[in-house]
């Protein structure tokens, strides 16, 4: 499983309550900080996160992967395991609207926006992989949107030059972003430009990190301290890319007191403070 698992133990009474929660890692900093709050004012429940793409956790899920909530960050999966009957039905809600920034490594003394692509020492992007990763999808649609990806007339699907953003397969962009769209505006005057995918957002993260020096990450990453303190970034406006509807749903256990305290608390006033801390809009704020 390309996941992350992280199990809140130690802190509680051995008889202690358990929720299990799956959710995308663009939350893998704001998660654990709203369970904190929680879990201070319900300290006989036990919350164990597990991080992955949100598409992936999708498909896990559907094969039977055990879990209480599901975040994600696009509403479409918790969606379509509503409708598979996977999840309680009326609990789906947004609680937020993802931000995508570019990072660049500060070494490199580029001001921040999408201009600093273009710059020749820029060879390669880390980007989480479009295929099943909604912040993949929303770096592809910047992109294109500000013109330095166009879409190929000669995609290995039918009419895809002509699909809107929400309308695109991505599951079957499995052939690299270079299959269907022409990066010719980021490789101009370059020896080259590769994309570089990691299995998440986080994943990509760390790629640039660690050697890409630019990577289209999610704002709640880019403002931790690792990344804060040795690049710059620039925020993407609304609207510039395909949205990042992020909601939750409950996967079992309505009935259980403990799942439903945390989901309430996630859209509580301490819990979307936390959220709108961390670099996330609120949904009708």
């Amino acid at each position: 499983m390309w996941a992350i698992l992280l199990v809140f133990l130690g802190l509680f009474p051995a008889q202690a309550q358990s929720v299990r929660v799956v959710a995308a890692t663009d939350l893998q900093y704001t998660l654990p900080e709203l369970v904190r709050a929680f879990s201070a004012q319900n300290p006989g429940v036990r919350v164990e996160l597990v991080f992955g793409s949100s598409g992936k956790l999708y498909t896990q899920l559907a094969q039977g992967l055990p879990a209480d909530l599901f975040f994600s960050a696009e509403a479409l999966y918790p969606r379509l395991l509503e409708e598979r009957g996977l999840a309680e039905p009326g609990t789906l809600r947004l609680y937020a609207l993802g931000r995508l920034a570019l990072w660049l490594d500060r070494r490199l003394g580029l001001k921040p926006g999408l201009e600093a692509l273009k710059d020749p020492r820029i060879t390669r992007l880390a980007i989480a992989n479009p295929v099943h990763a909604p912040y993949g999808r929303a770096a592809i649609t910047l992109l294109e949107r500000y013109g330095l990806l166009k879409r190929r007339q000669d995609a290995p699907i039918p009419n895809f030059a002509r699909l809107p953003w929400e309308a695109i397969p991505w599951e079957r962009l499995t052939g690299g972003v270079e299959a269907y769209w022409d990066p010719g505006p980021l490789r101009q005057g370059k020896p080259d430009f590769t994309f570089v995918y990691g299995e998440n957002v986080s994943h990509a993260a760390q790629l640039a990190l660690a050697g890409t020096r630019a990577g289209l990450l999610a704002l709640s990453l880019v403002l931790q301290e690792s990344l804060a303190r040795s690049g710059v970034y620039w925020v993407a406006p609304p609207g510039s890319h395909l949205p990042l509807e992020q909601a939750y749903v409950v996967l079992k256990g309505r009935a259980r007191p403990e799942v439903m305290a945390l989901y309430r608390f996630v859209t509580s006033p301490e819990g979307l403070g936390i959220l709108k801390r961390s670099g996330f809009l609120i949904p009708g704020e």
